[in-house]
This record gives structure tokens, sequence and C-alpha cells, in this order.
């Protein structure tokens, strides 16, 4: 569709290319240059105002990108001090200093998070003035920030958002837009809100008044009359820059489309192959769904069996090109050799263990500075006994006809590949009998529709317990699932891969 569209942009441009070229032959002969050059400039304005619109909505989803990541990866350090709040003003100062594009960035907690603050606790870093020469400057927040959208809509709805332009008068008094990124407590409840302040200089208008363009065109038209041909050579030559650029444009477009291609092959090739007998002879339904955006994102999901246990991960490498897809490789390789490693090195196995094996292994090699999400767990088929442990990743839903479908409590562990020697917690209980285990990636919940409305974990949680209350069996319940995102995001695009997993023991 892309490559349709510039084709015939282009043919569309020849023939103009053409016309002009006629018009000011004849323009020459009949003595109304003036006619034919208004005409040709008006176009030329107005195929260079396109190309102006183009190229700044690329350099503002190039910047919300880079914003988004390094937010993102600060995520990590918020969560490891949670505890010792003082460090929130270092943190904060380093993500100012350290990104070009932000001028501002706040840890705002809930009201009353910390007993031995003040009520409102929010330490904010902003540089001092928009050069940003010397360290950032420190405070605290003096308003009241639980009104504002950039604390409120997160906090309420529970997912990133970025904000309309305002102006932070009492913060850093300039007209930004905010990028928030709720807080996760060890309830995977939303306990505050980490923020990065953007200055949009590229949203300012810089177009000229089209009215007083064609005044200039008529004056230069009637004054040099003579010129007109020369200046038709001009713009034929403009003309051929542009084909130029449009047919670089199009080379990109496909070789960015075969390296997602590839991107995909890698993700699927590595995807777990078990057979159903396989899994029956050990009494165990699994059932999995993924569905693959056009921009890979790297989701995975592994298991294997060890004795009368099943271990298994899944997890999300953020990304969407080439490298994530290796970097999802690396990852699911280390799981195979850390998780096979402690099998046969411990009566028990130990998801703490190879999650931290797994982490320093990554921060050992990790000089892009690429982290995943994680979830590892142990289920003993005997038993029923769980041991897992969660790395960021979204917890996974205990679905029963008795309980409904209920989230799994998780320690709120930071990702792998971000903090080596990280002291990772496991957790243990007993799930009950005619369970199914639901797990998924943020792919689910964060799937949104035309109006940018997040699917949410309340809808999954309701669709859930509905599948429970039928006793509906695994493979019935992700076809649910999906047909209730899918319906949920309508006509919207789909940004990011649909990953589920459900374990039943049979």
């Amino acid at each position: 569709m892309f490559k349709s569209h510039f084709k015939k942009t282009i043919h569309k441009a020849k023939a103009g290319i053409f016309f002009i070229i006629f018009a000011a032959i004849l323009s020459q002969v009949l003595n109304l240059a003036q006619y034919f050059y208004t005409r040709s400039k008006i176009r030329q304005h107005s195929i260079e105002r396109t190309y102006h619109y183009m190229e700044r909505t690329q350099r503002i989803t190039k910047l919300e990108t880079s914003v988004e990541s390094a937010v993102q990866a600060t995520m990590g350090e918020v969560l490891v001090h949670i505890n010792n709040p003082e460090m929130f003003y270092g943190i904060t100062s380093r993500l100012v200093a350290n990104n070009d594009y932000i001028v501002g960035s706040a840890i705002a907690m809930r009201p009353g998070y910390y007993p031995q603050k003040d009520k409102l606790f929010a330490p904010f870093a902003y540089p001092e003035n928009l050069k940003k020469q010397g360290l950032p400057r420190t405070k605290l927040l003096p308003y009241d920030y639980t009104k504002q959208d950039w604390f409120a809509i997160p906090f309420e709805n529970d997912s990133a958002i970025w904000t309309e332009p305002y102006f932070d008068k009492g913060g850093s008094d300039l007209l930004i837009r905010t990028y928030s990124l709720p807080i996760h407590g060890r309830n995977n409840d939303v306990i505050g809100i980490l923020t990065a302040d953007v200055f949009f200089k590229e949203l300012a208008s810089d177009e000229g008044d089209t009215e007083s363009e064609i005044d200039r065109i008529n004056f230069v038209g009637f004054c040099f009359q003579f010129l007109g041909l020369l200046l038709i050579f001009y713009i034929v030559w403009k003309y051929t820059t542009k084909f130029k650029q449009v047919n670089n444009l199009i080379m990109e477009q496909e070789l960015l489309g075969k390296e997602l291609q590839i991107a995909s092959d890698i993700q699927s090739a590595m995807l777990p192959n078990i057979s159903e007998i396989e899994n029956a002879r050990h009494h165990l339904d699994v059932q999995e769904l993924l569905v693959s955006a056009p921009d890979v994102s790297a989701d995975f999901y592994d298991y294997f069996y060890s004795g009368t246990k099943v271990v298994f991960c899944i997890g999300d490498v953020p990304g969407s090109n080439v490298k994530a897809a290796l970097m999802m490789s690396v990852i699911r390789s280390i799981f195979r050799t850390s998780a096979t490693l402690n099998c046969q090195n411990e009566q028990t196995p130990s998801p703490a263990t190879i999650v931290s094996s797994m982490n320093n292994s990554l921060c050992t090699i990790n000089y892009n500075e690429m982290f995943s999400t994680l979830f590892v767990g142990v289920l003993d088929l005997n038993t029923a006994q769980f041991t897992y442990c969660n790395a960021g990743n979204p917890a996974p839903v205990v679905v029963s006809p008795s309980l409904g479908a209920k989230l799994l409590e998780v320690e709120s562990n930071v990702p792998v590949g971000l903090v080596e020697n990280f002291n990772y917690v496991e957790q243990r209980i007993t799930l009950i009998e005619d369970f199914t285990l639901f797990l998924y990636n943020d792919g689910l919940y964060e799937t949104t529709n035309a109006n940018y409305e997040p699917y949410g974990q309340k809808r999954m949680l309701t669709r859930l317990n509905a599948c429970a209350r039928s006793n509906m069996d695994p493979k019935k319940m992700l076809s649910i699932m999906q047909e209730a995102v899918e319906s949920h995001r309508g006509s919207a695009p789909q940004t990011d891969d649909l990953l589920m997993l459900t374990m039943k023991m049979i």
C-alpha cells in the first residue's frame, strides 16, 4: 500500500512537470507568463508543505519512542529503590541529564504512600535552561498533582499515556507534553507515576501566509517575466530531487519489510515444538495462541518436562526489529540452559535461581542495554504445587469454576538484563483442583480501539470469570479471549503481539 501510494505520487508529479513546461512556453508565446508562473509556484508550495508535514510527523514519532524507551528503562531503577525515596531525586535527575529531549521528570507517589514523608510526595528534576547546561535542579512539586491529567488518568486506568500539550506552572514552567508510566507495587496495584516532560518545539507552526506568498509570486511574475523559463527549470530540478527522495523512501520501506519478516521467522522458529501426545503423557493440557503484529515485538514462551514437573517461561523483549527478535532468541536459549542445569543440580527446580542466572548472564553480554520482562514457573504435576518467579511480566490468572478468575500474587521484581546480581524472590502456592493457569503478555490488555482506549485488565478478568463459570476448556477459552480483544480493537491497527498460554492438569 505504501509503495503504491508513492508510485502514484511520482506519476502525478511527472505529469505536473510536463504541464508546467508546456505552460511556460505557451506563456512566452501568448504573453501570459504571469498566470502559468503563479500556478506552478502554488503547486510547488503545496508539495513542499506536504513533505514538510511528513518529515515533522516522523521526527515526533521518533522523539516519542525515544522518550518512552528511556522512561521504561528507568522504571527498573525506581522499583529497586522503591523503599528508599530519597534516591528518587537522583533517578529523575539522571533521566533528565541523559536524554536531550526530556526537560523534566517526576516520581509522583500515591498520596500517603510514605508515612514518614508529606502526604503528597513527588520529587521533580528539571534543567536550569533549555540548553541543559550544568546538572539538573531538583525539588518537590509544590502543587496538588493528583488533579493533573498526567497523574490522574494513568493512575485510574493503569496504563501509560501521552498528555495533550499544557503549560507546566510550578514545575518546568514550559509548554510541554508528558509521558506517564504507572509504577506498580508488590500486589500489582498502582502506587505512583513516573513521568518525562518534553518541550515539543516541533509542534510550533512555521507555515507562511499563503495569501502573502501568492501576492509575492504575482509581483515577481510581473517584474521578471523574462526569468520565468529559468524558474521552470529550477522547479524541474526540485521535482527530480523529490523523485529521488521518494524512491529512496520506497527502498527503505521494502528493506524494513524484509527485516521484519526475518524477525517474524526467528520468533516462530524459537517457539517450543512439543506434541499433544507428549503433553497427554504428562497429563497436561497446554494451549497457546500467538497473533503477531505487523511490527514484530519479540514475545516468547517456552516449556519442557523434568520428571514429574513442567518448567516454563513467558516474556517480552521491547522493540520491533531484528535486534529484538535476536535478543529474544538469546534469552530463550539462556532459559533452556539455566533451567536444564538447575533441574540437573537440584531435586526441586528453583525459578528464582533460574531467573537470577539468566539476569546475570544477560547483564554480562548486554552491550545494547536491552532487557526483557519474564515469568518463570515450575508446576509439580503430582501435587499441583506451583513455584514461580516474576520479573516485570503481567501477573498470571488462576481460573477455576469454584473461585472464578483471580490474579496471581507476584513480587515486583525488575526485568532481566537491567540490574546485575539482583535478588529475585520466588513464591509458592498449591493450586486448587480443576484449575487453569492463564498466562499472557501486555499485548492483551494494552490493545486499543480507534479511540485509543485500552482493553485493560478489568475487561480481561470479567471475560475470564465468564469462562470460569461455564467451566470452559482451555482451547475454547483462548478463542473467546481472542474474539473479545479483536472486537474491542475494531478497525484500529494491531500494534503489539497478542500472546496467551494456558496450562491445565488432566
